[in-house]
């Protein structure tokens, strides 16, 4: 603090000297205020932030005992779950087709019935079969079979659940080359509805496009092929089609073979479905290539990788009594990949109808697929085709607009309204002031002028005789200009008519042009309408797969 001087000589300057002292006081408790301000600020935010880490400390502590509470939960009911006798059969069967499909030395189980479950019978009764025909993989068996009579498992795996003991006979053997499985179950399958019982009623599930598919694709026997066909023909009804299903059809035709750069006419796009619908199978489709809408597409090298999937998701679907605590658990823990009740070979992939449009306008389908699907939409299909063409109807006579001034005139191959060019016509004339000067008023007025300056010049008024005559003058020169203006509007008027005849004659030209370039394409599209409705089968052919 600075001190105040003791040798003042006079009030004034030590009056000033002790206001000085007092501001520099003030100054460094002001000074010291803000410093002790700032600090508490300082140790605010501190608190604050120490609060909020607290908090979040404490937030991330309950984070983690919730997590622990649900492991726990999830653990106990996971242990309950191993409790189950369908869990421990579903895990000795997963292993054994396991050990089959790898090829390893393996004991063939007891296979303990379970009250209810089908999937024990199902593969006491089909797995030995495998095991039998494996000669490099002696089978030993550690308990007795209850279901060693073939028949007796199959008849029990039925009896609980026909869909499933068909269609994992099926994927057995399909995956392990085992015919005598495979004929029964594909007549089996075939028989039930497409939706399995597990879906919306006329939707078709996942697996039974799938074995759709492979049958048309040759897979199962001609006989596997007639029922099918047969089948198909019994749930497909063209005239049962909605107006909706109608107009993807109508579409699926029109739109063929259009892409973002390009869109075909009529003409080529009924050309190109003729050739579309004449295609003949490649190499690769004659062997079997083929996929599925739900599962990875198998290929005649790699195998029927679609029947292992649906035999791995028939192993690991939960048993009904199961089915509760897995679910449970998903809850715990949504992120957990084990089998919830959820397969791909029941979702539904579309209707009857939808699937047949797909194989039949599908550049990619197999042909075999594409060929069913004619043979059985055909009828509907010639119903689209003369739906199509009683939409062609005659050409249409072209117009074109020609606008000038305001107005407009259409023009045909045939000509122009002459009302309406009249009044374009006139609208030009509007634009333009073509009315010449009147010549008896511009006489008369330099007429009197005139005789007006000659009777100056006889009464001797030579100034005014001056002035009269060349007033005279003034009439006739204004005449002149006004009759020049007049003749270069008129010209440009009709310079402006000639340019509207001169649309008017080539829009004519145009309208005939595109008229016969029309009717020339309605042709042409009838044409190519007739041959794509000729290649179309016979309506009274009889079935069998192409």
């Amino acid at each position: 603090m600075a001190r105040v001087s003791q040798w003042n000589w006079s009030d004034f300057t030590q009056e000033w000297s002790q206001t000085a002292a007092i501001n520099e006081l003030d100054e460094e408790l002001a000074a010291e205020r803000s410093a002790r301000f700032r600090q508490a600020r300082r140790l605010e935010a501190t608190q604050h932030e120490f609060k909020q880490g607290l908090k979040q400390v404490g937030s991330q502590i309950d984070s983690v005992s919730d997590r622990i509470e649900a492991v726990l939960d999830w653990t106990e009911l996971r242990f309950q779950q191993v409790e189950f006798d369908e869990y421990q059969a579903r895990k000795e069967i997963r292993n054994l087709v396991r050990a089959l499909a790898e090829g390893r030395p393996t004991r063939l189980p007891g296979f303990e019935d379970v009250p209810g479950y089908w999937l024990p019978a199902a593969a006491a009764a089909v797995l030995p079969l495998v095991l039998r025909d494996r000669d490099a993989v002696p089978a030993q068996r550690t308990a007795p079979n209850p279901f060693a009579d073939l028949k007796t498992g199959l008849e029990a795996a039925r009896e609980r659940d026909a869909i499933r003991a068909e269609l994992f006979n099926l994927a057995v053997g399909r995956c392990f080359d085992q015919p005598v499985l495979i004929d029964a179950a594909v007549l089996r399958l075939l028989a039930e509805p497409a939706d399995l019982g597990l879906t919306e009623p006329g939707q078709v599930t996942a697996g039974w496009r799938t074995l759709w598919e492979r049958t048309a694709l040759g897979d199962f026997g001609d006989g596997a092929a007639a029922q099918l066909r047969a089948l198909l023909r019994e749930r497909f009804d063209p005239e049962a089609a909605d107006e909706d299903e109608l107009a993807a059809w109508d579409s699926a035709i029109t739109s063929f073979g259009a892409t973002d750069d390009h869109r075909p006419t009529q003409a080529e796009t009924f050309a190109a479905l003729t050739a579309h619908f004449a295609a003949e199978p490649a190499a690769a489709e004659a062997d079997g290539a083929g996929g599925t809408d739900a599962a990875p597409t198998d290929t005649a090298s790699d195998g029927d990788l679609v029947w292992r999937y649906y035999l791995q998701e028939l192993i690991e679907e939960p048993s009904a009594a199961e089915l509760p605590l897995v679910r449970e658990m998903a809850a715990l823990d949504p992120s957990s990949d084990a089998p919830q009740g959820g397969r791909s070979w029941t979702e539904p992939v579309g209707t009857v109808a939808s699937l047949l449009r797909r194989d039949l306008f599908d550049p990619e389908a197999p042909v075999p697929l594409r060929r069913l699907a004619l043979d059985l939409a055909a009828p509907l299909l010639r119903a689209r085709l003369d739906h199509l063409e009683s939409g062609l109807g005659t050409t249409e006579t072209v117009v074109i607009t020609i606008k000038r001034r305001g107005a407009s005139v259409d023009v045909t191959r045939d000509g122009h309204d002459p009302e309406q060019f009249a009044a374009v016509e006139r609208r030009i004339g509007m634009a333009f002031d073509v009315a010449e000067p009147s010549t008896p008023v511009t006489a008369a007025i330099a007429g009197g002028l005139g005789a007006l300056a000659v009777l100056m010049l006889v009464l001797g008024q030579w100034f005014l005789a001056g002035l009269c005559a060349v007033a005279a003058l003034i009439p006739l020169g204004k005449h002149r200009s006004d009759a020049a203006k007049a003749a270069k509007a008129q010209e440009q008027r009709d310079d402006r008519v000639a340019e509207v005849r001169a649309a008017l004659l080539e829009a004519r030209k145009d309208a005939e042009s595109e008229e016969r370039a029309e009717t020339e394409r309605g042709i042409a599209t009838r044409q190519a309408l007739k041959r794509l409705r000729e290649s179309l089968p016979a309506e009274d052919r009889p079935g069998g797969l192409l």
